[in-house]
């Protein structure tokens, strides 16, 4: 019996083991909970480790978790707004196309409604000064452009041709203080002269005192001088200068053309209803 233990003690330790641990699950199977004083006491120890554990785990993992989130909340970001940057873009372009399409438009209809032989050109360059208010077009004498022809817009007078070269000419504005011409007011048929100022205001001076006018009285070219084709719009009376003495009065003209938001000119090349050439024009 002792040499058969001795020889088979690996196996009988293994199953002693065994036997061991099988009893040790029915004792805890059987007992109640609160008997079980050394799981009870294990569990009390660790708890406070445990917890911290988890709690550590937690933080740790919703902080990667909120790192990775940003990351990608960050890079789609980025993708919306160069979508937005695109998309605006685009819009600015459309909405250029549109208003070409209706500066186009306007032009042609310009072009049927008046019977005066015209150029179209583009603006290329602009002069604001106190001295000189002047813009420069992309149409020059290869396109039968001459010094002193009139230059217009479906609104009203933009001003005359100053210099030319064969591609460009140089625009001298109304507002111009240089710019003096003859001018009607429409609704008294009074006969009148327009005259620029280095403050850029466009003014009709030495008006009887005696003459009532009103604020919006339409101001057009009369016509005189062979410069400006009678009847277009120069600008409405915005303010009256009436002292309590003198003679004459002088009013303030808002003109008919925004002359900073020029973009496109009409160069007109032969009045119609005249023969003549305008005064001064260089003739080949």
């Amino acid at each position: 019996m002792f040499r058969f233990i001795k020889n088979n003690r690996l196996r009988i330790s293994i199953v002693a083991i065994l036997l061991f641990f099988l009893l040790y699950l029915a004792v805890q199977v059987d007992s109640e909970r609160s008997e079980n004083w050394y799981t009870a006491t294990i569990q009390t120890i660790s708890y406070p480790f445990q917890a911290t554990f988890h709690f550590f785990k937690k933080q740790i993992t919703d902080a990667w978790n909120s790192y990775i989130w940003l990351i990608d909340v960050n890079e789609e970001n980025d993708r919306l707004w160069e979508r937005v940057w695109v998309l605006e873009e685009e819009n600015a372009q459309a909405r250029e196309i549109r208003l070409a399409h209706d500066r186009l438009r306007e032009a042609l209809e310009f072009k049927k409604k008046d019977p005066n032989i015209k150029v179209f050109a583009e603006v290329v360059f602009e002069v604001k000064k106190p001295f000189f208010q002047l813009i420069v077009i992309d149409k020059g004498s290869d396109d039968g452009i001459r010094p002193n022809f009139a230059v217009v817009s479906p609104e009203g007078i933009i001003g005359k041709i100053q210099s030319v070269t064969s591609s460009q000419s140089v625009v001298q504005l109304i507002t111009d203080s240089r710019s003096q011409f003859p001018v009607l007011i429409q609704r008294t048929r009074t006969k009148a002269m327009a005259y620029g100022s280095l403050d850029g205001n466009l003014t009709i001076k030495r008006i009887p005192r005696r003459l009532e006018l009103f604020k919006d009285d339409q101001i057009v070219t009369s016509g005189l001088a062979g410069v400006y084709p009678k009847g277009f719009p120069v600008g409405k009376v915005d303010v009256i200068n009436k002292k309590h003495f003198g003679l004459f009065q002088t009013v303030t003209l808002i003109p008919s053309v925004d002359l900073t938001k020029i973009e496109e000119v009409a160069v007109i090349l032969r009045n119609v209803n005249s023969i003549h050439q305008p005064l001064f024009t260089e003739i080949d």
